[in-house]
Parts: structure tokens; sequence; C-alpha cells
């Protein structure tokens, strides 16, 4: 799947979110560090010639603001820095599930790479078409802090879109493997006497299931991997999505109050809905690799309640011990022990950006 998708991610490269080759390494890190650089120095130059007159928010709220997306920007390109052949380890490993998966229950690799490739590019396009707004604001007003952040956003929005590519390819694998287990399952309950894919005495057997078994303990170590990768760029990236969108409605509401011009709603209203967009697709996968696991779980115990059907005592030993697996080691995106990806969060993220939202508007009234 990832293999497959290298020709449309190279482009990545030029952003410093994907290595160009395993070969050069050293020549990416040099990039990578390059592009730091390039946007610390833009970020002190605009900081330089911003003028504090011509502003319509005070010079703190935009270094805190902007300097936020900058840091998030050097926690991206630092860690691609520090994991850039880890990177290859996890093309691979997930290569290895979809070998394991194709060759033992016959699914075309094409299911994945096209539904994926939708997805990746719907939402590219509109990371890109999002800008246009605000490059006109900054533009017309004179925005000087805009600029000098441009390139930390759009790593921040192609980084985005890579890692909800990511995980919609986990999440499909994860989808494929529930399906499977609940055949195996259906199987059981009519005593081994249905045609399911047409040869249920495979599906019911010790090594078809010992095969599911070490897909679904190497599917949860693709996660752990994931989330050792990315973490830190998925915890920075929330941070700075909650802070853009907590200051882009205030200042939303400053606007519509009559104190700044209306141009600025251009502005705003183009970061705010593609950032809650963007953030409610990624919970959204989160949330079904946390539902698919959940639903394997359930399968798998529920061979546990037709322990008469199961045949011969090491089967049973088998099922106990997937049993414990899956109640152990659950398919979901643990970001460095700070956060699970699901539902839960993008509730959360509403919550605590009404709540500050609040706190800004009882500030200003002051």
């Amino acid at each position: 799947m990832l293999y497959a998708l290298q020709p449309q991610l190279k482009y990545f490269a030029f952003l410093g979110l994907v290595p160009w080759s395993e070969n050069g390494q050293y020549l990416q890190k040099a990039y990578s560090i390059f592009l730091i650089l390039f946007n610390v120095g833009f970020l002190g130059c605009g900081i330089f010639i911003e003028n504090n007159e011509t502003i319509f928010l005070s010079v703190l709220v935009n270094v805190v603001v902007f300097v936020a997306k900058i840091v998030c920007s050097i926690i991206v390109l630092v860690q691609m820095i520090v994991h850039h052949n880890d990177y290859y380890r996890f093309c691979f490993k997930m290569k290895s599930i979809e070998q394991r998966i194709q060759s033992e229950l016959k699914i075309s690799g094409k299911r994945f790479k096209c539904s994926s490739i939708y997805k990746i590019v719907g939402l590219a396009l509109m990371s890109i078409f999002g800008f246009i707004p605000s490059i006109y604001v900054a533009l017309r007003l004179s925005l000087e802090y805009f600029w000098s952040s441009i390139m930390s956003l759009i790593i921040i929005r192609g980084q985005f879109v890579l890692l909800m590519l990511y995980i919609d390819l986990m999440s499909e694998i994860v989808y494929i493997l529930e399906n499977r287990i609940q055949t195996v399952l259906n199987c059981h309950i009519l005593s081994g006497n249905c045609i399911l894919d047409g040869n249920c005495k495979k599906l019911c057997s010790l090594e078809y299931l010992l095969s599911l078994k070490q897909s679904y303990m190497e599917l949860h170590s693709l996660f752990i991997y994931f989330s050792h990768l990315f973490g830190w760029s998925i915890l920075s990236i929330y941070v700075v999505m909650f802070l853009d969108s907590t200051v882009d409605l205030y200042w939303t509401q400053q606007v519509l109050a009559g104190f700044y011009d209306n141009t600025f709603l251009y502005s705003t209203c183009s970061g705010f809905f593609p950032a809650i967009v963007l953030i409610l697709v990624f919970c959204r996968l989160g949330e079904q690799c946390r539902k698919q696991s959940l639903l394997i779980g359930s399968h798998v115990r529920g061979l546990t309640c037709n322990i008469h059907n199961l045949g011969e005592p090491a089967y049973i030993d088998l099922v106990s011990e997937f049993v414990m697996q899956v109640e152990h080691n659950a398919l979901e995106i643990n970001v460095e022990g700070f956060m699970i990806i699901d539902n839960s969060l993008l509730m959360s993220i509403l919550a605590a950006t009404v709540t500050y939202l609040i706190v800004l508007m009882q500030f200003s009234s002051l």
C-alpha cells in the first residue's frame, strides 16, 4: 500500500515530510535543517519589520500564534530527521502485513490504493485552496506575520494530510481483519456446516486462527511504531490547531462586533474551517480503528461462548490467548501517552475551545 503510493508521496519531500530515498539520508537532513533555519529567520524578519500601529491585534497575540506554528513545523521536521530510517521500517511493516493478508484472504491491493488516493487528494486540495483567502487578506492589509509563517502552515497541513493517509491505510487493514474474524465466528456458530468463502474447514482450522492472531500482533506493533514515529508531531499539530481555531473564533467575534475591518473574516474563516475539518476527519479515522478493535475483541470473545464447537484443546488454548491479546493490546492511536485519537478527543477540543473563547471575550471587555 504505502510503497505503491510512494510516486504520489515523493512530492512531500520538498516540505521535508518524507525521505527522497534511502540513499540520500544526509542530503535530506541538510535540506530539513535549511527549512528550519529559513522558517526561524523569516519569522525574525517579520517581527523586526512589523509596524505595531498597523496590526489588528496586539504584538503578543501575533507572536504567540505564529511562533507556535513555527515551533510545530520545527518539531515535525526534526522528528523526520531523527526517524529518517524508521520511516522505511514503518513502510516495510505495513507492506508485510498487507502481503500476509493478501496471501491468506485473497484481497487485491487496489482496494487500498484507490480509496486512499481519493481521500488524500481531496484533503490536500482543501488545504491548498484554504490559503487563498488568507493570502488575499495578507496582500490587501500588509500582514507581515502571515508571510513569515506561511511555510510553517504548509508544512503542518501537509504533515496532517499524510498522517491521515497512514491512519486510513491502517484502518483499512483493521477492518479486513475484523471482517475475517467475524467470518470465523460465523463458521463456528454454524458448527462448520456453512460454505463461507468456499472453504469453511480452513476458516475453522487451528492454522488459520493462528495466522489471524499473528496478523493482529503485527498490526498492534504497527500502531505502536506509528505512535513512536509521529507522536510528537501529532501532539504539536493538535496544540497549534486548537490554539489557531480558538484565536480565529475570537478574531471573528471581534470583527462582527465592529472592532476590525470585515476583510479579516476571509482570513479567519479560511483558517478555522479547514482546521476543524482536518481535526474531525483525523478523529473519525482514530475512532474507526478503535471501534474495529472493539469488534475484534467481541468476535474473539464470541468464540469462547461457542467453546463446544471449537474442537481440539489446542484451539481452545489459542482462543484464550487471543482473548488476552485483544484485551491488553488495543488498536488505537496513542499520542505519547497524552491522548488517544477518537471522538472523545474531538469533543474535548470543542469544549476547551468554547471555554477559552469565553475567557478571551471576558478579558477583551475589561
